[in-house]
């Protein structure tokens, strides 16, 4: 039993870092999923995030959490995501809201897996004393009634351990159940033949 509730524990936490790792597909640009502004620079790079502020001499963008600003005589074109009308791309997002459950369904698989220990330890000592009583002795009746003591706790922790169980099952159902949702985004760029990204920056910085 406890090798199989550290099992379950140890898939939730994997299931856990599969689902918030997601590389970007190779050879092509990851554009943010909340890009709305996409800047074709003179030298031939181009840019794609969210416009930040623009004004006749300057333009920034926020590209994944990092703030990029431009100079306007470095920008051949600027090009808004409304602008692209049925040019823009329609993707299905999937989304997990409810992924902070799972912090949940970790705390009540490992109450499950403690309340199942206690009850394998409760059976063991029960299980001893009752030997001792069949080999009897003195203290047999003492033995008997703490034997019977040990079996309730036992059965009431196996409760508690079921009841947490099934409580993690339902957090866990809860933290994968994916949301559908429609965006538009910009089309995907390829990178140069030397799989060199075309970005290329005045100032930059980064929020940690």
């Amino acid at each position: 039993m406890r090798r199989q509730i550290t099992v379950i524990i140890t898939t939730l936490l994997f299931s856990t870092l599969v689902i918030q790792s997601c590389p970007p597909t190779a050879g092509a640009e990851t554009v943010p999923h909340d890009a709305d502004t996409r800047l074709h620079l003179l030298d031939g790079a181009i840019v794609t995030g969210r416009l930040v502020e623009r004004s006749d001499d300057l333009i920034i963008i926020n590209v994944n959490d990092e703030i990029f600003t431009f100079d306007a005589a470095q920008v051949d074109q600027l090009v808004a995501l409304e602008s692209l009308g049925e040019n823009a791309e329609f993707v299905t997002m999937r989304e997990f809201p409810y992924i902070s459950f799972l912090g949940g369904t970790a705390a009540l698989g490992l109450l499950a897996w403690i309340q199942f220990s206690n009850a394998s330890d409760d059976d063991s000592e029960a299980q001893s004393s009752e030997e001792l009583v069949l080999a009897g002795g003195a203290q047999s009746g003492l033995l008997a009634g703490r034997a019977a003591e040990l079996r309730k706790d036992a059965d009431r922790a196996r409760l508690y351990g079921w009841s947490s169980a099934l409580l993690a099952v339902g957090t866990l159902g809860v933290a994968l159940k994916p949301h559908y949702s429609q965006r538009r985004i910009f089309p995907q760029l390829s990178f140069d033949d030397q799989g060199d990204a075309t970005v290329s920056l005045a100032y930059h910085q980064r929020f940690f």
